[in-house]
């Protein structure tokens, strides 16, 4: 399996290679995004090594008192409040450290492949970096869904209601209300800000990253159990993937870009190319549409083009051609498909030029730190080639609305 990446060692000596199959999602919205403190709340003998460690606990006092401090004085002052739970770079750093000297949750987390970027690291570098961008998931998440700092993408991703304005300063008077008539259960060093950072994002609605999970149960669930019955040598091609479009105005299902990508993707399955199409898209265009585009993408492939459910694998998460190309390794390493096989990236001729266009790659290092495919070659003015990159598992909780 051409996996090079994964052939890395830990530091007891074993080959890190994450499992091949589906994450276990409780909370997908938390655990998405901040995997490793799902970890340390869901494992019993980390939740206590954490509760138990000095530093940690004096954290975990120092957050409630900032709690209790912003629920008394804070009133309408976003920015306040905000404080109350955000991290100082200091603290991270300490905190970090901490959770590095933890035992018993490296090999869940190298297994979960969520911080595969690290792997090369021994296990304790490992839980202190992951831990960092733990947290500086969540001071972006505060700072954008409870400040109102502009995201990467301010158009598709910003809050959606404005902190200057007295209705919204009033929720969060009244969120922090709610957090501390819960404080109780607020008894790790991350657990207020944690959870202050998900409740910013979902009273905003932006819940995006949660919908739909768990795919392989639900809206993937029949092409999921098709993987493994599948005559690989049968096709020239694991999977064929095609980006969304996005759609073009309120009220539409489709745009007629993505009703495009469609037909060229269901001549492409009758032809034999693979045994699934892999359609992406989210919640996107326009911003908070109420259509998910790969959802509509399936429907459309089902409807127009007789294309059966347990052929169509669906990633309504991707807000970016970066995000459909990387989400589509992501599936295909979960869901069991060959990830030495070639693939094929199916769509129009404008996009699949920008694919494959250096620019491309120049713009996914930028915002993903690496590229999530390899180009093998072009066989049409819709097809490229490719093989997926295992780069493509680490969670970016900086990108919240799919990490």
């Amino acid at each position: 399996m051409r996996i090079c990446a994964l052939l890395l060692l830990g530091s007891a000596g074993f080959a890190a290679e994450p499992a091949q199959k589906p994450l276990q999602l409780r909370s997908p919205l938390q655990d998405k995004n901040f995997y490793l403190l799902s970890v340390l709340e869901q494992t019993p003998g980390a939740r206590k090594a954490v509760k138990s460690n000095p530093v940690l606990a004096r954290i975990a006092q120092e957050k409630l008192a900032a709690l209790e401090h912003a629920a008394a004085a804070c009133k309408l002052d976003v920015a306040c409040i905000a404080a109350a739970f955000e991290w100082s770079d200091p603290q991270i750093e300490e905190a970090a450290h901490a959770i590095g000297n933890l035992d018993g949750v490296t090999e869940a987390i190298r297994s979960s492949g969520m911080y595969v970027r690290h792997h090369e690291l021994n296990d304790r570098k490992l839980l202190e970096q992951a831990f960092v961008e733990c947290m500086r998931g969540i001071n972006h998440a505060i700072g954008v869904y409870g400040l109102g700092k502009p995201p990467r993408y301010p158009l598709i991703d910003a809050a959606t209601y404005d902190p200057q304005k007295p209705a919204y300063q009033r929720i969060l008077q009244n969120l922090v209300a709610v957090l501390q008539d819960d404080k109780a259960n607020f008894d790790l060093a991350f657990s207020t800000s944690l959870r202050f950072a998900m409740e910013v994002m979902i009273l905003n609605h932006r819940d995006e990253a949660a919908r739909f999970e768990p795919m392989e149960k639900m809206d993937n669930a029949a092409s999921f159990h098709r993987v493994k019955s599948v005559a690989w040598n049968h096709y020239p091609y694991s999977v064929i993937v095609v980006p969304g479009s996005g759609n073009d105005r309120p009220g539409v299902r489709l745009s007629p870009n993505g009703k495009l990508r469609d037909e060229i993707a269901a001549k492409r399955y009758r032809e034999g190319k693979a045994p699934f199409i892999l359609v992406s898209g989210g919640y996107v265009h326009p911003n908070q549409t109420e259509y998910g585009e790969a959802i509509e993408m399936k429907r459309d492939l089902m409807l127009r083009f007789h294309i059966p459910e347990e052929a169509i694998i669906v990633d309504p998460h991707a807000r970016h051609t970066t995000t459909n190309m990387r989400n589509a390794a992501r599936l295909m390493y979960r869901y069991g498909l060959p990830f030495d096989r070639k693939a094929l990236v199916t769509t129009d001729p404008g996009q699949s030029q920008y694919i494959e266009n250096p620019l491309f790659a120049k713009r996914c290092i930028e915002e993903l730190g690496y590229v999530p495919h390899q180009l093998l070659g072009r066989t049409s003015p819709f097809d490229l080639e490719f093989l997926p990159a295992i780069e493509s598992l680490h969670a970016d909780p900086l990108d919240p609305l799919d990490p």
